[in-house]
């Protein structure tokens, strides 16, 4: 994954902020789920006409995307790691992946069927990294379009389509969807592949 490779940058720029987060880790992950619904009710409201909606939800995942790493980091500065922590957080990014995803779907800007092959193809690859470390082949980020990758260009394609309607005859929040629909199923499918091979 693209944006993985920056993780280490990214958690730099964020130890002052983690330093003096008034939130604990559950706290942060909370607030991250209050930021995802806002991005999917700021997306589903968003149409030509009502333009603006899109940059709010840019802006709603882009603090999204900063709170979903900064719960881990106060976790582990704070020695709050855990089990429990770890269940909780990616049952939080599932459900925040399905409501800002949701938003898409069910908005003016994008065709519901495609939206919500996004919102499988985004499932399914997820499932394929967790169910890894369920049969023993360890947690696995192999493929294009990890979390990390998807909150970078829901934060993006919004601001694009604030400025440019479409390319092509079709708007950059159902090309957006297309790209997840049809990479995140591959990804998926090659995670597969590769847990596959790891429990010979």
């Amino acid at each position: 994954m693209v944006a993985d490779d920056y993780r280490e940058f990214g958690t730099k720029i964020l130890m002052p902020l983690a330093r003096n987060m008034p939130l604990n880790p559950m706290g942060i992950s909370m607030l991250s789920l209050v930021t995802a619904l806002t991005a999917g009710y700021s997306f589903y409201m968003a149409d030509l006409e009502n333009k603006e909606w899109l940059l709010l939800g840019a802006l709603m995942v882009f603090l999204t995307a900063v709170l979903d790493a900064l719960d881990g980091i106060v976790a582990r500065m704070r020695d709050m790691s855990s089990r429990r922590g770890d269940l909780v957080d990616h049952t939080l990014d599932r459900v925040a992946d399905i409501i800002m995803l949701g938003g898409v779907a069910l908005g003016p800007l994008v065709d519901t069927t495609i939206g919500f092959a996004a919102i499988i193809g985004v499932l399914m690859l997820s499932y394929m990294g967790t169910q890894a470390q369920a049969v023993g082949a360890g947690r696995d980020y192999a493929g294009l379009l990890g979390r990390a990758d998807r909150l970078v260009v829901m934060a993006m394609i919004p601001v694009i389509q604030y400025f440019i309607d479409e390319i092509m005859g079709i708007n950059w929040m159902t090309l957006m969807c297309y790209v997840f629909a049809i990479v995140c199923t591959l990804s998926a499918a090659y995670r597969f592949s590769r847990i596959w091979a790891e429990l010979e």
